[in-house]
This record gives structure tokens, C-alpha cells and sequence, in this order.
């Protein structure tokens, strides 16, 4: 009798892991989660386009590290935010644009994505021939706390020379 319950249990289960209805609701959350990625990242670019110190830091979670592509590590939210408001925005003209473009997400738990990609600086008006002031590959590891989506960790690296 317990082989039987035991076999239709694991039956049922296959059968319902297998439902299409259950693979489009995993489906349709991952989507909203992917979008909600994405929003981050276009809100990382407004903030840094409109030099808004404190804007960049809420993207991140309290304890989030970044690393520059010069190798320099800012350790959490705080000295992110410190650092962009007193060393990145404080000079720079209001025509410098970032631009990011997300490459990947890679979902590692519901709650836990890597995202991969490029930061591009440029001039806001330059001509489409002329190279950008920078350009960067991006690794950054998501988390979902509470609903909304923070950067955990993001690294900055330069592109080999081809």
C-alpha cells in the first residue's frame, strides 16, 4: 500500500511539474523579474545622467561592494554613493550620458541574478563615429529583498584590445 501512495505521489508531481499552465506562471514571474532587472539597470543610467549621487546608491544593498575596472573596491552603499557625489558627478559636465546594455541575466535562485553587459560614457552629441570617453564590460550579482531588486556586487572591466 505504500509503494502505491509512494508511486502515485511521485506520479502526480512529474505530472504537475510538467504542466504547461505551471511552466508559463515560472515563466511569467522570471519575465517580471527580467523586467524589473532591466528597469535597474535604466534607472542606474538616469541617475548617473542626471549626477545623482544619492539615486546611485539606492540601487545598491547596504552592504554592496563595487569594483572599478582600475581595480579600486567602494565596500558598501554608503561610500558608493560618497564616492560618486564627491569624486565621479562633482566636476563632470552635464553632457556626459551612460548607457548600459544588459547582455545576459542569469537566474542563480528566484531571488539571485547575474547580469552581464556594457557601460558606455559619452558626450551627449558627439557624433556617431567619435569613441566613447570609456567603455566597459559590467558583471553585477541581483537580490531581490522584500520585492524590489538592489545590486549586490557589480565589477567594472575593460574590454581585451582587439
Amino acid at each position: 500500500m505504500k509503494t502505491l501512495w509512494f508511486a502515485m505521489t511521485f506520479m502526480g508531481l512529474t505530472i504537475a511539474s510538467s504542466n504547461p499552465a505551471a511552466s508559463q506562471n515560472l515563466e511569467k514571474k522570471e519575465s517580471k523579474d527580467i523586467a524589473a532587472i532591466k528597469q535597474l539597470a535604466s534607472d542606474g543610467d538616469a541617475a548617473y545622467n542626471r549626477h545623482d549621487a544619492v539615486a546611485i546608491g539606492g540601487l545598491f544593498l547596504d552592504d554592496a561592494d563595487f569594483q572599478w575596472h582600475t581595480g579600486n573596491v567602494l565596500s558598501n552603499r554608503k561610500l558608493i554613493e560618497q564616492y560618486f557625489s564627491e569624486s565621479v558627478f562633482k566636476n563632470m559636465p552635464m553632457e556626459i550620458r551612460h548607457t548600459t546594455t544588459i547582455k545576459r541575466i542569469r537566474f542563480l535562485r528566484p531571488d539571485i541574478a547575474v547580469m552581464d553587459g556594457t557601460i558606455v560614457i559619452s558626450q551627449d552629441g558627439a557624433p556617431e563615429n567619435e569613441k566613447p570617453l570609456l567603455s566597459v564590460l559590467f558583471t553585477s550579482v541581483v537580490q531581490n529583498k522584500k520585492g524590489h531588486w538592489h545590486i549586490a556586487g557589480m565589477r567594472l572591466m575593460l574590454p581585451i584590445s582587439q
